[in-house]
């Protein structure tokens, strides 16, 4: 999966892949809100918005582990999750 198109100052907080799909979490966190994107491929599927980066890293966590329960895998290029 390929990471060149994430935006400077984005984290990549964990990549999910399933089949020949994949997801990631990118944290936007330039100031105050801190923005969480879901992508599934290129696409942007949801986006969340936290007063603080904790809180924003927390709910990515979970997040990942609902998907993971449902079949998702980590995959080689995961961040920390």
């Amino acid at each position: 999966m390929s990471t060149d198109f994430v935006q400077p100052g984005a984290r990549v907080l964990w990549c999910l892949r399933r089949r020949s799909a994949d997801v990631r979490c990118i944290l936007l966190a330039a100031g105050m809100p801190v923005e969480i994107q879901v992508l599934h491929d290129r696409d942007v599927v949801l986006t969340e918005i936290f007063p603080e980066e904790t809180l924003a890293e927390k709910w990515a966590c979970a997040y990942a582990q609902r998907l993971r329960e449902q079949g998702w895998q980590d995959s080689a290029r995961s961040g920390s999750s």
